[in-house]
């Protein structure tokens, strides 16, 4: 473990830089200094430098030199990391401050590694019907009782370090031939905790239970940076998104073999909504870089935004409730495409003070969609917004293309579930990924319409159809 240390005070320039450079000579081989610490409009600035390749750093703060505990400075993401700056917006430096940099290795992932099993439900089957009922889902279907565990499992974050990521497994109780796995993604949510794990993510969980009681185990990843993962969702990163669902899928199997659960050899992908987005990212991840491990059965995504460069960019230019979710995205691209130093400094007033400290995983879609004005692109500075509009190569532009999910030529049978009516995530989505695929030479691709339902009511009729095709093809 090592430490830089640098003091910070609402003093002179000519004081901080003496403080700074007293800082830097106390560094071991100058290989970690603090070079600055200042005070601007978006609030305290803490940056350093180092050549400590394969370490991780965490910033602390205290406030006086002789008491008083270090805590880790506030952030939305997490500590440890691989930045080397900081800043806490709108915070101004009065009297002494004390920082200091803890540089730690940064341990190889051991990817996949089951850190916890909890048995958190055993679900007869009566109520398995009261809850498939609940959700419009056929009761009829119920068939085996379910167990109902939350996972803990090591995965990688988008900059390539261990972190702890959670998830939801169903397995059920009875049948005695070996059983398909089926990976289920679900739809976006602010909230940390209304996640599969915690039995919550609206009828994604009853789905869940559906599948294991008609026979198949599965599995429902919470995402990183939701559930029990550390820091901010990594909201539409399609490398992160993929990741997390290949290392459950590892988990899942360590488990059953752990547990005397004897599964087959088809594996299953379906999510709808965000679900969907992380489906395709998933199934190209396992077709491009996991073929000698894992053979995709089928994949169903449904109503996914996978061209976000293409169709849903010009979609937002007219369609406001799409617009509603760009701070989201903002806000956890920020530290993976360098879009700033912070969230709140995108954002116009008041929203830089009133929006942006509900980003922080704690509040529900409800309080954030108050918060929100009905046009998501009026949040933003509009300088920042100008730019955005007019220059193709925005950083923001680019990392939509960099999580288009559909330029690629899958080998396994997709069915893209796409209802005709959906007036938030555009049917065009799934055209263009469907013709994509046809000119690539896709053999098995098919495009279905559930019927002309909206985005939200289109969960059920698509949910159902892919359970109905995969039960045609489960052994």
């Amino acid at each position: 473990m090592r430490t830089q240390n640098g003091l910070g005070q609402n003093s002179t320039g000519l004081a901080l830089a003496y403080l700074i450079a007293q800082a830097c000579l106390a560094a071991q081989g100058g290989e970690l200094e603090i070079t600055s610490i200042v005070q601007s409009t978006n609030g305290i600035r803490v940056v350093w430098t180092n050549s400590l390749p394969g370490y991780a750093f965490t910033l602390q703060a205290r406030d006086s030199l002789s008491v008083g505990n270090w805590s880790n400075a506030p952030t939305r993401y997490r500590w440890p990391g691989l930045m080397n700056r900081w800043v806490e917006p709108g915070k101004l430096l009065g009297g002494a401050r004390l920082y200091r940099v803890m540089a730690e290795p940064a341990p190889l992932p051991q990817r996949g590694r089951v850190l916890s099993s909890t048995l958190v439900q055993s679900l007869s089957v009566a109520t398995i019907q009261a809850t498939l009922q609940n959700y419009g889902l056929p009761a009829a279907q119920a068939r085996w009782p379910v167990r109902f565990y939350k996972v803990l499992y090591e995965t990688v974050d988008p900059f390539g370090l261990a972190i702890t990521a959670s998830g939801a497994l169903y397995i059920p109780q009875g049948p005695t031939n070996s059983l398909p796995l089926v990976s289920l993604q679900h739809g976006t949510t602010h909230l940390k905790s209304f996640v599969p794990s915690r039995g919550n993510s609206y009828g994604d969980h009853a789905f869940g239970i559906l599948l294991a009681t008609a026979g198949y185990v599965g599995q429902l990843p919470d995402y990183i940076g939701m559930g029990d993962s550390p820091g901010f969702q990594a909201y539409l990163h399609a490398k992160t998104e993929a990741t997390t669902v290949v290392d459950m899928l590892r988990a899942v199997r360590q488990f059953c073999a752990s547990n005397s659960v004897n599964l087959n050899s088809q594996l299953f992908l379906t999510g709808y909504s965000q679900g969907g987005h992380v489906t395709m990212a998933a199934h190209r991840e396992i077709e491009t870089y996991h073929s000698d491990e894992f053979t995709v059965t089928a994949s169903a995504p449904m109503s996914g935004p996978y061209d976000l460069s293409g169709v849903t960019w010009n979609y937002a230019q007219t369609n406001l409730s799409l617009r509603g979710y760009f701070p989201l995205l903002i806000a956890a691209w920020l530290p993976i495409y360098n879009l700033g130093d912070t969230f709140e400094e995108l954002l116009r007033a008041p929203y830089d003070r009133t929006l942006a400290p509900l980003y922080d995983g704690l509040h529900t879609d409800d309080q954030i969609g108050l918060a929100l004005p009905s046009d998501g692109f009026t949040v933003l500075r509009p300088d920042y917004l100008a730019r955005l509009l007019s220059d193709p190569n925005h950083p923001l532009r680019q990392a939509f293309r960099d999580n288009d999910v559909y330029q690629w030529t899958p080998v396994a049978p997709i069915h893209l579930y796409h209802c005709s009516g959906d007036t938030l995530v555009p049917p065009a989505n799934s055209m263009v990924a469907y013709q994509t695929f046809t000119n690539n030479g896709a053999c098995c691709v098919s495009l279905i319409d559930p019927g002309n339902f909206d985005h939200g009511p289109g969960w059920l009729p698509s949910v159902l159809a892919a359970k109905q095709w995969f039960d045609s093809l489960k052994q």
